[in-house]
């Protein structure tokens, strides 16, 4: 048996203290360690950096011997002890969605920040007890045990391994709780924060994404469910969990920006079949001291990310209008990424350790978003079944049957074939499909949008965002600009575009440009004046140096990009349209 016990007695220090009790019936050492990631968010973040003060003792209070073994792994020298117990404490000032925060207004904790798990016992139940100070209340995906009168202000919970625990974030606080059920499961709001929401709207809205996701899926696949939603000033993200998600938002999100809130919460509570249920055999039984390799993410995320705008205009949350633009938005997103003929989206889910949450200015030239291209290459894949089989089938089944083939209990999606196999399955096997996923999912292939558009009676309408007067395509230069304090620098230079054959580098600040001094708002209204093939003289500081770099300009690529319908569709085009986008009552 091992019971886990945190506490909170200073707040204001941002420490969380863990005691970890360990019964046993073996002799010799033991080892603890605390993970270097956390699930959902795949990079290597070193939380054992902050733990201090470690102590052992055996459960008469003796002092036990330890050293450490690795930069997050304590060796506890135990000899025959019955009971090992191990004190420490964990700085927790860090607020996200995949790390903990302990201040006066709250307590807010992943498992996998605060947590050392014992080598060999951490497929064994857990106790959790977690005291908070007075008048704080604790919510948590964990099934609660009886309250013990001698610990009145204690809240107790039970895991089933630690997995489960770590996959539960608890928040602790004098948080709001709103609740509400489906299918008569329980489901519950924890809100830290204020801002501009309103609860009533908020609560039937969450509802509904629930309602709409599970007619999907066809059932809910857990016991109850907690969103935490962290109300904030600015920052913002997700992350799922087995039965509860994170989310966080600014706290004024909820007027004209309220899809932000609704698109986040799809897409969190997606994950609860889509990565927490069907998931590649390579997250899990999970390593959690080194990276846990797959080439799925593409699918976990880039389905969930497909589902979560467009669940919300079947759910009659966003209107059919939006959610083209926004379609239209990632299309041209994506198309502005050299990266995007370089790197595959196998390559890209299996390189997101070092790749994905570590961005630099060159990234844009080098990679692409397993996520973004991720949910296109579904839209495409979706597009192509509806088609092949008369608008019979759609990527609805293709989830449904990854879902009932490999369930939860099950060792996980192999890597290899596997959800070519479901595609095939549901959409044909003639090939038309398997070549699909070579060009798009293997390989760096451009997407044939106006293809998949044209499935549901739609084209594409190619635009620029500020076209010449003479209708003439623009002059480019290929750079992105950020500002930085009053100086205008260059943040990444696309390897598609004239400044890097000239030699403009990131980092430069942007002077003038033909000897007058410009920002990018003056840069781009003097393009408007060049041709592509024109020569101009850049100004920049690099460090401290004045340099002169000649660029000859490019024709511009297209910058915006309107969905529209095609002037005489079809029947087939109109029924298809219903089917995909249609509100479901």
């Amino acid at each position: 048996m091992i019971i886990y016990t945190i506490s909170m007695p200073a707040p204001h220090s941002h420490l969380f203290h863990v005691r970890i009790e360990i019964m046993r019936n073996e002799t010799g050492d033991v080892l603890l360690s605390l993970p270097a990631w956390t699930p959902g968010s795949y990079m290597i973040r070193e939380f054992a950096r902050h733990v201090q003060e470690f102590q052992a003792a055996d459960n008469e209070g003796r002092p036990l011997p330890w050293r450490k073994v690795r930069k997050d792994g304590w060796l506890v020298a135990a000899g025959t002890a019955t009971c090992v117990v191990v004190w420490y404490k964990v700085y927790a000032f860090d607020l996200t969605v995949r790390t903990s925060h302990l201040d006066g207004t709250h307590g807010y904790f992943n498992g996998a920040n605060v947590f050392m798990y014992v080598h060999g016992h951490t497929r064994e139940s857990l106790t959790l007890h977690v005291d908070p100070p007075s008048g704080w209340r604790v919510t948590t995906g964990l099934a609660p045990l009886p309250a013990d009168p001698a610990y009145p202000h204690r809240a107790s919970f039970q895991a089933a391994d630690y997995d489960e625990l770590v996959d539960c974030p608890v928040e602790c606080g004098t948080h709001r709780v709103l609740t509400f059920s489906v299918d008569g499961v329980p489901h519950r709001i924890a809100i830290w924060g204020y801002g501009n929401e309103d609860e009533a709207r908020l609560l039937a809205d969450t509802q509904r994404i629930v309602e709409v996701q599970r007619r999907l899926f066809g059932e809910l696949p857990y016991r109850d469910y907690t969103f935490i939603l962290h109300l904030t000033d600015g920052r913002g993200g997700g992350l799922e969990h087995r039965n509860s998600a994170t989310n966080m938002v600014d706290r004024w999100t909820f007027t004209d920006q309220y899809e932000r809130y609704l698109s986040l919460t799809s897409h969190e509570l997606f994950h609860a079949w889509n990565v927490k249920r069907l998931r590649p055999a390579a997250l899990g039984p999970f390593d959690y001291q080194a990276e846990n390799y797959t080439r799925l993410l593409w699918f976990v995320e880039g389905a969930t990310s497909y589902y979560d705008d467009l669940l919300l205009v079947r759910a009659g949350l966003m209107s059919e209008e939006r959610y083209l633009q926004k379609l239209a938005d990632e299309i041209v997103q994506l198309q502005s990424q050299p990266g995007r003929r370089l790197q595959s989206l196998e390559q890209s889910s299996f390189d997101a350790w070092i790749k994905f949450y570590r961005p630099d200015e060159n990234s844009i030239n080098a990679s692409i978003s397993y996520y973004l291209k991720g949910s296109l290459v579904c839209w495409i894949f979706d597009m192509a079944i509806r088609a092949r089989t008369n608008g019979e089938r759609s990527f609805d089944d293709v989830m449904r049957y990854l879902y009932q083939r490999y369930p939860v209990e099950g060792p996980g999606i192999p890597e290899e074939g596997a959800v070519l196999a479901a595609i095939e399955a549901i959409g044909g096997s003639d090939g038309g499909l398997r070549e699909l996923y070579e060009q798009y999912v293997v390989g760096v292939e451009e997407l044939d949008y106006a293809a998949a558009l044209a499935v549901v009676g739609l084209e594409p309408h190619w635009q620029y965002r500020r076209p010449r007067h003479d209708s003439q395509p623009p002059a480019w230069l290929g750079i992105n600009w950020r500002k930085q304090g009053e100086r205008t620098v260059v943040a990444s230079v696309r390897s598609d575009g004239p400044a890097y054959v000239a030699g403009v580098y990131a980092d430069d600040e942007l002077i003038a440009i033909d000897g007058w001094r410009v920002n990018e708002e003056r840069l781009n209204h003097r393009l408007l004046e060049r041709r592509p093939g024109d020569t101009v003289r850049l100004t920049l500081f690099r460090g401290d140096a004045l340099i002169e770099v000649p660029v000859i300009l490019a024709v511009a690529p297209y910058d915006m990009l309107s969905l529209a319908p095609v002037a005489a569709p079809t029947a087939q085009q109109v029924q298809m349209r219903a089917a995909w986008l249609g509100r479901i009552v």
